[in-house]
């Protein structure tokens, strides 16, 4: 019977090693939590009534997910040449559309060399700094109320911007794929019209929404930059992200342009994610002048939750999908 309890003994510290090896931060971080432990091996029918094993399951705790933390993510490759380019062919840079035509009014959009799928690459596009709309169809109708998340189309300037998106929607930055313009609704205002081939601009991609089940342990944050170079002491996008688990505040800052940063291991509940355009003036580092320079964000994680399904692809996109590529 000795031999017994010091075999089940055995088996018991055997089955709490790999336990002890995350408790001791060797798990994959960039996974949801491991489910519970197994306990001690012994079913309740046949276990022992004996110290020892009472002494290795108390020994059996379950692990600990590490704290949030802002991570530095990998370069990825670019597209291979000819390089994905995105057009906005209307409305035009400059247009005018009447105040009784501008909700429905139909974006289109020229893209060439990125193939779209549904739940695959697409393209974002975004409305006055509004969280953008993946497009996974680009001959599928848009209207500008679509991009605006309920809020109206005032009379003034609009700035439209669309990018290409992998998908895992960390956007593309190669030469020339994203596309700008501004238009006006009524009217094009006699002043505070934005100069956009000077203007410097950050746009803010990612993340947003709802983060639920595998999605929710590994965030992607990812921005685009119109007319700035990023440089070590120069302009930076500066990150802070606020929430559970973060006792006062998580920053970084992003000299270079290209590699995302990402949100590792966040809990459940609400974060906010904020993205600055900074630059140094008089020895201060201060936000750039630009009403999309500085945006925060909201963002929902619940780990418990199941992934929402796929939308079906639009009617275009499955006569795209099964017709051979050119």
């Amino acid at each position: 019977m000795k031999t017994v309890a010091k075999l089940v003994c055995l088996f018991a510290i055997m089955g709490a090693a790999p336990l002890a090896s995350l408790a001791c931060g060797g798990a994959d971080t960039n996974l949801p939590p491991p489910p519970p432990g197994p306990g001690n091996g012994v079913s309740s029918a046949s276990a022992p009534t004996t110290s020892a094993t009472t002494v290795t399951t108390a020994s059996v705790a379950p692990p600990t997910l590490p704290p949030p933390a802002l991570v530095l993510g990998a370069q990825s490759d670019d597209p291979p040449a000819p390089f994905p380019t995105v057009k906005i062919t209307a409305p035009t840079n400059g247009q005018v559309i009447a105040a009784d035509k501008a909700a429905d009014f139909i974006v289109k959009l020229d893209v060439k060399n990125w193939q779209t799928a549904m739940g695959s690459q697409h393209v974002h596009l975004i409305l006055d700094n509004h969280p953008y709309k993946p497009i996974y169809d680009p001959k599928a109708p848009v209207k500008l109320s679509d991009l605006m998340g309920g809020d109206p189309i005032n009379e003034g300037e609009h700035i439209l911007v669309a990018f290409p998106s992998r998908g895992n929607h960390e956007s593309v930055k190669t030469k020339d794929a994203l596309a700008i313009l501004s238009f006006y609704v009524v009217k094009k205002p006699t002043t505070t019209v934005t100069d956009l081939k000077k203007q410097q601009m950050l746009i803010y991609s990612r993340p947003k929404g709802d983060y639920k089940g595998l999605q929710a342990s590994h965030v992607l944050i990812d921005f685009q930059l119109v007319n700035v170079t990023l440089a070590e002491g120069k302009e930076h996008v500066h990150i802070t992200v606020m929430g559970p688990g973060i006792a006062d505040k998580l920053e970084a800052k992003a000299e270079k342009f290209g590699p995302p940063y990402f949100l590792d291991n966040p809990q459940n509940g609400v974060y906010t994610v904020k993205l600055e355009l900074m630059t140094e003036s008089g020895g201060v580092m201060q936000v750039v002048p630009g009403p999309w320079n500085s945006t925060t964000r909201a963002i929902r994680i619940d780990h418990d939750a199941q992934p929402d399904p796929m939308p079906m692809p639009s009617t275009s996109a499955a006569a795209s999908a099964s017709a051979k590529p050119k």
